[in-house]
């Protein structure tokens, strides 16, 4: 029979993508495209600004027993070339945390990404991208409980554990290769970003025990991302990405109507309202999601609502989510003033 502690591992990777269990799962974000670092390191710079800072917060089941907290934070910039107009550089940053789970199971991740964005023509744009860092995944033993500590009739704390573990924070080196293609239309907002990206290509081992071997998946982060200009002040959003890691699968679709109420530069204030739906082997959630932009500024908050079984333990309440975003537009010298071609 298989321990408390074995279960409680297989739980906590069922939590990471609402699928059957599996050891070393990746975070999730229900507002994936405001953390394109981790669909695509590809995606390194592909924005309207300079330098992009953005943030997430994710909490996620709070009324069940080992509720998640999840923080993820990333830096982008641009690097041009003024003899070179047609390609640059960008450089990036990422890392994330999350804790979990009466072993208060941790989980994080620092990254560095670099991207090479080639413009085709005035209206596409192709990005290769590369990221690598290290993970690290650590747990405490003391608070955990085991089926070999009930002695037949009550469980008693005394009894030996029987569990042994070289090591109960462990950090890897971690990969990362992608390929995004950016099309817009000029003079409108319209645009659409396509990709895939391969995280964990090296396939680093992540078990606690010296002995033993569990190479951590390959995850494939494929996605669309389109935005539509349908008036002179309203836009409509779609995103969906499928993120494939070994055989278990998340899929999330969603759409957005974006309205400008006022378009004048450095004045731009819109709102946004829209919903998603998480897909796995079956429904997983519904998610209203609402932003709020002012110039450079985003703010989007989003909330999960269970429809999966595990309904029964959150009372379908998946939890909240907000995301942070903000745009710098550098000040050039007139004499080298170099205007972003991506809106």
């Amino acid at each position: 029979m298989k321990t408390t502690l074995h279960l409680r591992f297989l739980f906590l990777s069922f939590c990471l993508i609402a699928a059957v269990a599996v050891q070393g799962q990746d975070i999730h974000f229900s507002q994936f495209y405001h953390s394109p670092l981790t669909l695509n390191p590809a995606l390194t710079g592909v924005s309207k600004g300079d330098v992009r800072l953005a943030t997430i917060y994710r909490s996620q089941w709070e009324v069940a027993r080992s509720p998640y907290k999840t923080i993820y934070a990333a830096a982008e910039k641009k690097f041009y070339n003024i003899a070179h107009e047609t390609w640059w550089f960008s450089g990036g940053l990422q890392l994330f945390y999350d804790r979990t789970g009466d072993a208060n199971a941790d989980n994080a991740n620092v990254a560095l990404t670099g991207s090479y964005t080639r413009m085709l023509d005035k209206e596409n744009f192709l990005s290769i991208g590369l990221a690598a860092g290290f993970g690290q995944r650590q747990f405490k033993f003391g608070p955990l409980s085991f089926d070999s500590q009930w002695n037949g009739d009550i469980f008693d704390p005394n009894r030996p554990t029987f569990e042994n573990f070289d090591d109960t924070n462990i950090t890897y080196p971690d990969f990362g290769i992608g390929i995004n293609w950016r099309g817009q239309k000029t003079k409108t907002r319209s645009k659409l970003d396509v990709g895939v990206g391969a995280f964990h290509f090296n396939r680093p081992n992540q078990s606690f025990q010296s002995n033993d071997k569990s190479q951590l998946p390959t995850r494939w982060s494929l996605y669309m991302m389109p935005t539509v200009q349908v008036a002179a002040k309203f836009d409509i959003a779609g995103y969906g990405t499928v993120q494939i890691q070994d055989s278990y699968l998340e899929a999330i679709g969603g759409a957005a109507g974006k309205l400008h109420l006022n378009t004048n530069k450095a004045k731009e204030v819109a709102l946004q309202l829209g919903f998603e739906y998480r897909f796995n082997a079956i429904g997983d959630a519904f998610i209203p999601a609402a932003e709020i932009h002012y110039h450079d500024w985003m703010v989007g908050l989003s909330w999960d609502v269970n429809i999966s079984g595990f309904s029964a333990a959150t009372n379908r309440n998946g939890g909240p989510e907000i995301a942070i975003r903000y745009i710098f537009h550098k000040v050039y010298p007139l004499k080298t003033f170099k205007a972003c071609p991506l809106i």
